[in-house]
């Protein structure tokens, strides 16, 4: 290897060292600043959204909560996921607590079946639940739509939330348990007053996990979904024409997203800075005493 050729691969390398995680941060940002910026632009004469860059206008935003189809999509994903985040997230805590109390051997056979429906691609999930609602649901006369949906997402959605929850539950003291039982309270009263709210940091995660497993699917719903539509379902439905309900709507929650981030950084912000300013006030007062 020459000498230029070395110092040319330095260079690179030293770039890299310097705006890796800057080229990493642009592959992530870049689109959706792309997508808000694209959303305060008007759209076509058929809805379509413009991707020439004109003057600002707020007219998507307006037209939004207008469009017909647009409410129709949000409302059946809000009310599938009312359903299927409760149902989903409370068998994962039941199917946490019987693999914490079961035998090794069954603990893992449990967590193997798990693993494997997360990993299996989500078009085999979707055909194989599509072939087993032919085989029952669609053979005694019903056809396909809100109910399978919603029997679908709890089957992909429940083993995300057993892997959000089990290693927590995983953690716990079984002598917590044995206090509550000492003191005379039920195995049904222990587990809603002790287990529960041990586990809810994991179960938040799990139902932001399954919230928005369930916003988002568009294979497996689409499968067996019949003629009930979801956003996701809509927005696959667009792809020859993005609408610019969709690109809105996309730059709404990137926004949403975006505040809520900067409100819990702020509140976390001045925790740490009121925890530390009273640390320092008890160092303080050992100081003089």
């Amino acid at each position: 290897m020459n000498k230029h050729s070395k110092i040319s691969r330095n260079g690179f390398v030293a770039f890299l060292k310097r705006w890796y995680i800057f080229l990493v941060l642009a592959l992530i940002y870049v689109p959706l600043i792309f997508i808000v910026m694209l959303s305060f632009n008007e759209p076509t004469a058929r809805g379509n959204i413009d991707l020439n860059f004109g003057t600002p206008t707020f007219v998507n935003y307006l037209n939004l909560w207008q469009d017909d189809e647009f409410l129709n999509g949000l409302f059946n994903s809000l009310l599938l996921s009312v359903i299927v985040v409760p149902i989903s997230v409370l068998l994962a805590i039941i199917t946490c607590f019987g693999m914490w109390r079961a035998q090794p051997f069954q603990r893992k056979a449990v967590n193997f079946t798990t693993q494997l429906t997360i990993v299996n691609p989500e078009a085999i999930t979707g055909i194989s639940l599509a072939l087993l609602f032919s085989s029952t649901w669609v053979a005694m006369g019903f056809n396909l739509g809100f109910f399978t949906v919603v029997l679908a997402h709890i089957s992909f959605c429940t083993p995300y939330a057993i892997v959000a929850i089990y290693p927590r539950m995983a953690k716990m003291n079984q002598n917590q348990l044995w206090a509550s039982y000492d003191l005379g309270h039920s195995k049904m009263d222990t587990f809603w007053k002790i287990t529960v709210p041990y586990l809810m940091p994991a179960i938040l995660s799990a139902v932001a996990i399954v919230l928005s497993m369930s916003l988002d699917d568009f294979i497996i719903t689409n499968l067996v979904n019949g003629s009930f539509q979801t956003i996701g379902t809509l927005i696959y439905s667009t792809r020859k024409g993005i609408k610019a309900w969709v690109v809105t709507f996309g730059a709404f929650v990137v926004i949403i997203t975006i505040v809520v981030i900067v409100i819990i950084g702020i509140r976390k912000y001045f925790k740490i800075k009121k925890e530390n300013k009273k640390s320092a006030m008890i160092s303080s007062t050992k100081g003089e005493s």
